[in-house]
């Protein structure tokens, strides 16, 4: 009897860890071809691995061009945090696909730059809305404003 109970307490677990990193990982389709990973709160390694899974199985599955990975609710990102989100720039353009991070902060900016991590090739913006535009350029998607309907 105690090991059913450890057994189904385990599984539980194991599903609530499975919930858990879908949630903290929604890859969403914004447009055809492009995908989006907004992130909040801390990021560790653990994380970071989990988000490339993510990020890769999703481009797979959509065969999309573009993917803005916005950091603007990351407050702080260390050595490997940072290595891992180049990484993952990188893992996403050998799938074909180009990597955008966005929200990049004074304070972020300056932590790599510190880190002395080589950014390279890496496309960045410093607002999701600056990505936005980028990648609707880059499909070929033209956006028009609109005036505001008179009162």
């Amino acid at each position: 009897m105690v090991e059913t109970f450890s057994r189904m307490t385990n599984e539980k677990i194991a599903d609530q860890n499975r919930a858990m990193m879908e949630m903290s990982t929604p890859v969403t389709t914004i447009w055809q071809g492009i995908l989006l990973l907004p992130l909040v709160g801390i990021i560790d390694s653990r994380r970071a691995q989990d988000l490339m899974t993510a990020m890769l199985a999703k481009i797979a599955e959509t065969r999309s061009k573009i993917f803005i990975l916005d950091i603007s609710g990351v407050a702080v990102v260390d050595t490997a945090v940072a290595n891992h989100l180049i990484k993952i720039t990188k893992a996403t353009r050998l799938m074909g696909c180009e990597c955008t991070l966005s929200g990049i902060s004074p304070a972020i900016a300056q932590t790599v730059v510190e880190l002395g991590i080589d950014v390279g090739e890496v496309r960045t913006t410093a607002t999701l809305r600056d990505a936005l535009e980028d990648a609707f350029r880059r499909t070929g998607v033209e956006l028009q404003t609109r005036p505001a309907p008179s009162r």
